[in-house]
């Protein structure tokens, strides 16, 4: 029974964990080669690197970039449905993990029983 979900399942939910599995490698990887903008006045609320408005520091185009992947991988880019697909892609995996080791232990523990 777990073998038939497991195949049916895993070519619908595979471009999805894969989108965000390299997603996330590419968050980590903007993450690093961000090299935020140094404030040379601190003085008043323009200060160099804020935005007037917000006062919230700018983002470099690295930073833009990661923001922009943190949303597709969040699925946050195409709204609730993307949060929805994201949800189940998580699901999956787990199912997919835990039915995937089920299927090995079941599988070991025949071979081992047939050795006797």
């Amino acid at each position: 029974m777990l073998r038939r979900w497991h195949k049916l399942l895993a070519p619908f939910f595979a471009a999805f964990l894969l989108l965000i599995g390299t997603t996330g490698v590419a968050i980590q990887i903007t993450d690093l080669l961000d090299v935020p903008a140094k404030s040379q006045d601190a003085k008043g609320p323009t200060a160099a690197g804020k935005t007037p408005s917000t006062g919230k520091p700018k983002r470099t185009p690295m930073g833009q970039w990661n923001h922009w992947l943190k949303e597709l991988h969040s699925g946050e880019i195409i709204g609730g449905g993307g949060i929805a697909i994201n949800l189940l892609s998580g699901i999956a995996l787990a199912y997919f993990a835990g039915s995937g080791f089920w299927m090995y232990f079941t599988m070991w523990q025949k071979k081992r029983k047939n050795r006797r």
